[in-house]
């Protein structure tokens, strides 16, 4: 049986924040380490990574009735990629900002 898929109306507030929310803070996780050496502490992989993760497959969780799977997938891989991009730039910027001591 075929189903046809409807995107989400725009009256469906959770899932618009539950989406929204969980870009914010992928994008806030990716910046950590400029807050990581606003602090005076190295900046850690590790936890940012696992916390990016969990974020993007906990929010496709909780949107799985909202998009189909390949819009899941799109919005893992979307958001592990911001992610990313995000903490490399931050990283960098960190690198090259902090003199070595």
């Amino acid at each position: 049986m075929s189903t046809q898929h409807r995107p989400p109306s725009l009256g469906d507030l959770p899932g618009t924040l539950i989406f929204d929310f969980s870009w914010l803070l992928v994008m806030a996780i990716g910046l950590m380490p400029i807050a990581e050496a606003s602090l005076s502490r190295s900046p850690s992989v590790s936890m940012p990574t696992t916390i990016a993760f969990f974020v993007a497959v906990g929010s496709a969780v909780l949107l799985r009735r909202r998009y189909s799977w390949m819009g899941l997938v799109l919005h893992i891989f979307g958001q592990i990629a911001i992610w990313r991009s995000l903490f490399v730039m931050s990283l960098a910027i960190v690198l090259i900002a902090i003199p070595l001591e």
